[in-house]
């Protein structure tokens, strides 16, 4: 009996010890889950707040960039015709996707692209900061047709470097909130949007605390923190993270400038979450040792077997491809940023390549699906033995491939490309037969920190300008592809449309001669009146044209108006000066460019010394032997010749010398280089004195300062060209400023 009750003193010991081991490692266990969660979190928080003010400041920067294209096309609109203006605002706005947009003139008068009008919508302050920062975001403020209170963005539109009024736009306060969300942060997280004073302007979800000092007396921060030390950061446009308890909960606070405004944006997370997750933790750990306690080892053994095979199927589920066996693309962006990350350290920056099989849908239509699938394999294991060390690869479509990339220099890589996706095309079979495909790439190299999502759009649209190029089997990005390519359909869309209603406008820019200031010639130029766009810059469509062929009309287009505007003036009388017309290089490939030239002018009646051909440098160096023949021939039918655009190529004296020019223009660019380098000056100096003594006239382009004009005539130049002297005008006002000049 005393053994059955000191053996059962000693059990109920052992029990007691036990129990008091696996409480004391519980609670110590509970602290150490503790502490690595909340910094865990903390860590989140701040790359949550980081990722918030990155989105944020790119949706700013997207918005003005927007209204900054808008205000340059507005330059070129004559904007007291409000009613045009207000359909092209409310185009505009509908393109874009705001609120609403608008319009405010130097007197005040604002006009809405509802057909609203106001006055001083932007206060005095609001147009002084747009003009002195180019820019202006406000703070949300009252909505003057609504009862959502606005956040408005404007930029400045100059007019010969003058303020001519400020476009704006708007949006309601909810859909900058709705961009303040973010999901990791969860039900119980918030996100601000702070002024440097700490002033709440917006939040998500929506607060009643005006300012967040407000709660800093009844708050008690972590050891290091302070309530002064988040306002010095604040004013000095510093990142910072806090803890805090309030209302009995503690809480991480993260902060970080938006750059905009001196504005904040802060993510704040209760970390009650984090002790309810520790205690879970813990009490599933507790119970866990108490059934390591009371439950034989092979069940242990079999449990964590059960765990290791769930574990197993469940990564083969998120991060395995399952036709190629490989990494899918959960994997591939889990180990984007350490492999980019080693491939920069190795001085090899990194880059992203999209791959897709063109077409791909035929394969499976031919062949059916389980062949194409075959395909694919084919073409995945071709790619993937092309990897180097620290390079990543992953099918992240149907038949589409990411690939990262080293890249040495631009060119190495595109030849790596290359010959990647050729060897995949072409080492394809089905049923022992070699199957030809062709792969697209496009590639982005990774040059700022951006969101995976966006490096994927960018190499996405790189691969897209690729497809659109025959022959060409990747691209790269560049920063203007996307407007490029919206710009070059759009025009292509009306061009025919605009010539058939004379919707191309013929502007003539001054040459005057350096010694007296008068207008001696002129140089005509193509401006686009679209009939909804408004003026459409020559350097928007020029190039489009240059690449479709549609120039060519073009060109003979505008020297049927240049010929018509000569007689018009002939017949009334009027002062008249020679004109020079602009040949794109595609004209010397038809057999009757000199004969065309010849029966317009006879056909109109005007007499061919008032018409001065110039040919760019480019379509000179190009072909000298057809270009002495071309030439000789318009001089034989009394057609003056220019060189234009001289310096801006590799053009040689020795082509002037060969080449019998009456005149020779200096490319703006040329001039441009030469300010400031005394070295330039004295090549521009020799080149013109060479010219001249070749028997050319010298006109010098660009000319925008009284230090260039002097610097030019003291160096023999003739005449000049630039908005120094005039801007390109419409052919009435130049036809009315030769008036002004015959009465002096």
């Amino acid at each position: 009996m005393k053994y059955k009750i000191k053996g059962s003193k000693r059990a109920f010991t052992l029990v007691l010890v036990v129990a008091l081991a696996v409480a004391a490692g519980s609670v110590l266990y509970w602290r150490q889950i503790t502490s690595w969660l909340e910094r865990d979190a903390q860590v989140s928080l701040e790359a949550d707040a980081k990722e918030n003010a990155t989105n944020i400041s790119h949706l700013l920067s997207i918005q003005l960039q927007v209204l900054t294209a808008v205000a340059v096309s507005l330059e070129e609109e004559e904007l007291e015709d409000n009613a045009r203006l207000i359909s092209y605002l409310n185009e505009q706005n509908r393109r874009n996707s705001f609120q609403r947009m608008g319009f405010q003139f130097p007197d005040g008068k604002t006009l809405f692209s509802s057909g609203h009008t106001q006055r001083n919508f932007l206060s005095k302050s609001d147009v002084d900061a747009t003009y002195e920062h180019s820019h202006f975001i406000s703070a949300p403020r009252p909505d003057p047709f609504g009862t959502e209170p606005i956040v408005t963005l404007a930029v400045p539109v100059r007019k010969d470097h003058k303020g001519y009024g400020i476009v704006f736009a708007t949006h309601p306060v909810s859909f900058y909130a709705q961009a303040l969300a973010v999901s990791s942060l969860g039900s119980n997280g918030l996100s601000l949007l702070l002024d440097r004073e700490g002033n709440v302007l917006i939040s998500y979800p929506q607060v009643a605390v005006k300012n967040i000092f407000e709660i800093a007396r009844g708050s008690v921060y972590d050891a290091g923190k302070s309530a002064e030390q988040i306002k010095q950061h604040l004013a000095q446009g510093e990142s910072g993270t806090t803890g805090y308890v309030y209302n009995h909960a503690h809480r991480f606070a993260s902060y970080v400038p938006l750059g905009y405004n001196g504005w904040y944006v802060m993510s704040v997370l209760p970390t009650q979450s984090v002790a309810e997750k520790a205690q879970r933790l813990v009490l599933l750990s507790l119970v866990l040792c108490l059934s390591v306690i009371g439950v034989l080892s092979f069940l242990l053994i079999f449990i964590l077997r059960l765990q290791y095979q769930s574990a197993k199927e469940l990564y083969k589920m998120g991060f395995i491809d399952p036709l190629l066996k490989s990494d899918n693309l959960n994997a591939f962006r889990l180990k984007f940023a350490d492999a980019a990350q080693a491939l920069r350290e190795k001085k090899t920056p990194p880059a992203l390549l999209v791959a897709n099989i063109n077409q791909f849908k035929a394969i499976n239509d031919m062949y059916g699906f389980e062949r194409g699938d075959e395909i694919l394999l084919q073409v995945a294991r071709s790619l993937q033995n092309e990897l180097q060390e620290d390079e990543l690869f992953c099918r992240s479509g149907s038949d589409v491939f990411l690939l990262l990339l080293a890249c040495p220099d631009p060119e190495t890589l595109g030849k790596r490309v290359e010959k990647m996706l050729e060897n995949a095309g072409h080492g394809c079979n089905i049923e022992h037969k070699q199957v030809h495909l062709r792969l697209t790439g496009g590639i982005y190299i990774l040059e700022e920190e951006i969101p995976f999502y966006i490096m994927l759009d960018r190499a996405n649209l790189a691969a897209a300008s690729a497809k659109q190029r025959a022959g060409s089997l990747y691209g790269f990005y560049e920063s203007e592809s996307l407007r490029r390519l919206v710009t070059e359909k759009r025009i292509e869309s009306d061009m025919e449309h605009a010539l058939q209603n004379a919707e191309f406008k013929l502007y003539l820019q001054p040459k005057c001669d350096f010694k007296t200031g008068r207008i001696v010639s002129a140089e005509a130029l193509v401006r686009w009146q679209h009939a909804t766009q408004g003026m459409i810059r020559p350097d928007w469509f020029i190039p489009v044209f240059e690449k479709n062929g549609f120039v060519v009309p073009l060109d003979w287009y505008m020297f049927r108006q240049v010929v018509q505007a000569l007689k018009k003036w002939i017949d009334g009388k009027l002062p008249v000066v020679p004109v020079g017309v602009n040949f794109s290089r595609l004209h010397l490939d038809e057999p009757d460019f000199i004969g065309k030239i010849v029966r317009i002018a006879d056909e109109i009646g005007v007499p061919p010394r008032l018409l001065e051909i110039e040919l760019t440098e480019s379509v000179v160096c190009g072909n000298l032997e057809r270009m002495k023949g071309v030439i000789d021939e318009l001089h034989a039918a009394g057609f003056s010749v220019a060189m234009d655009d001289f310096g801006a190529g590799y053009s040689s004296l020795n082509v002037l010398k060969n080449l019998d020019f009456d005149c020779v223009k200096l490319d703006k660019e040329f001039l441009a280089k030469g300010e400031g380098n005394p070295r330039q000056l004295q090549v521009i100096s020799g080149l013109v004195r060479m010219i001249k003594e070749l028997g050319c006239h010298v006109v010098a382009e660009g000319v925008e300062t009284q230090e260039q004009a002097k610097f030019l005539a003291s160096i023999g130049c003739d005449m000049a060209q630039g908005f120094l002297y005039s801007r390109p005008l419409p052919a009435s006002e130049f036809e009315m400023k030769l008036q002004d000049e015959a009465k002096k």
